[in-house]
């Protein structure tokens, strides 16, 4: 697997695990279109709800919830599934998380999106 076809996103919500489930699949199918990707969320073991009141921000500690995303097949086509990563990042926001990526294309999340977690900018926009 290329480093360029994984990736981990930290959503830092209080809805249900249904929820997030099924949104991140949703706004996942509509994200990467015809590509083929496999997700799995799942509770975050290291969510610390106290790390909310906490700055800087540290999605690890205040993320909920966890989601992998591997793209199946794809490794010649790493610019589709940054861009769709990007999408499902913008298309998560939307409803209100904070979602932060992490992969080994951070920068370009940052850049799709407008924010990605760094030590020198660790504040998510409207936190």
């Amino acid at each position: 697997m290329s480093p360029q076809s994984y990736l981990e996103l930290y959503i830092d919500t209080d809805e249900s695990a249904e929820e997030i489930e099924v949104a991140v699949k949703r706004e996942g199918r509509e994200a990467f279109g015809r590509l083929n990707v496999e997700v799995v969320t799942y509770r975050n073991e290291d969510f610390e709800p106290s790390a909310r009141q906490r700055s800087p921000y540290s999605a690890i500690e205040c993320s909920r919830y966890c989601a992998e995303i591997t793209a199946l097949g794809t490794e010649d086509r790493a610019d589709e599934f940054q861009s769709g990563t990007a999408a499902l990042v913008r298309a998560l926001r939307a409803g209100g998380r904070f979602v932060t990526a992490s992969c080994d294309f951070e920068e370009v999340i940052a850049d799709l999106t407008g924010w990605n977690w760094t030590r020198d900018e660790p504040e998510p926009p409207g936190r």
